[in-house]
């Protein structure tokens, strides 16, 4: 599987807008693009940027992704959202004062993909869709990334996806390669991901994962600021949460 994630700026006052015309427009597309998987305009739960907006897209590979791009669909569908945008619509503004023929291509959104070491989804429910997702983001140490990806796969996915409203649990390979790994987990409401964490899940299922972690993260993560030992927090790891605007499940792996 492989991960697309589009990060958009929105305009002041257009998120309903745009999330209309994703979900009318951009998630029909791409449920008749072979390979993708699924779909979901995001915003993050915290709000230290209200303009903030990324579309994010899970494919059954990265020649899907690819094929999906080249075919011009995407600057197609990009093309359409430019009323709503934050970047587009200032790059105009700029440029109000030249001649058409004298306008430089408009910039596109910066775009980060990710190839998915493993995936694990709970049964097809179509009454019940994704609401929010969770990231932790860890520092790996690349020698024994394997083993991070064989303990997600066989004990972390399992006890997710047996966690009240988990409903897809992925290990991802970060941008800096082996030396990061994300999980995304998919919840029916952040009230359900609040409760995952607040519990002490989060906390056991974190310290399964931690001699696979990165001598300089594990010192900071085991050490107070007195040098006094403690147990693993979850504060301690990268944890962002984001809220589903639009967007859901289009098929499910080999269908």
């Amino acid at each position: 599987m492989y991960l697309r994630v589009v990060r958009a700026k929105v305009r002041e006052g257009c998120l309903w807008q745009f999330r209309e015309y994703y979900e009318s427009r951009i998630v029909p597309a791409l449920a008749k693009t072979e390979g993708c998987l699924f779909a979901a305009l995001l915003r993050p739960a915290a709000k230290s940027d209200p303009s903030s907006c990324d579309s994010l897209t899970l494919w059954e590979s990265a020649a899907h992704a690819d094929a999906y791009v080249e075919s011009g669909l995407y600057d197609e569908l990009l093309d359409g959202a430019d009323p709503f945008l934050t970047a587009v619509t200032e790059w105009k503004a700029d440029l109000s004062r030249l001649q058409p023929a004298q306008r430089p291509t408009l910039p596109d959104p910066d775009v980060d993909t990710y190839p998915v070491e493993v995936a694990r989804e709970a049964p097809a429910d179509d009454a019940s869709q994704a609401l929010f997702l969770r990231i932790v983001d860890h520092r790996v140490e690349p020698a024994r990334f394997e083993e991070l990806r064989k303990t997600y796969e066989e004990v972390v996915a399992p006890a997710l996806l047996e966690t009240p409203g988990c409903l897809a649990a992925y290990l991802v390979e970060g941008q800096r390669g082996k030396s990061q790994a994300l999980s995304l987990t998919l919840w029916d409401d952040e009230a359900s991901a609040v409760r995952y964490e607040t519990s002490g899940q989060f906390d056991a299922l974190a310290t399964l994962i931690r001699p696979f972690l990165s001598g300089l993260y594990q010192w900071r993560l085991s050490l107070t600021a007195a040098g006094e030992e403690r147990g693993l927090r979850g504060v301690d790891l990268d944890v962002s949460g984001f809220h589903v605007v639009a967007g859901r499940r289009l098929r499910r792996s080999g269908s």
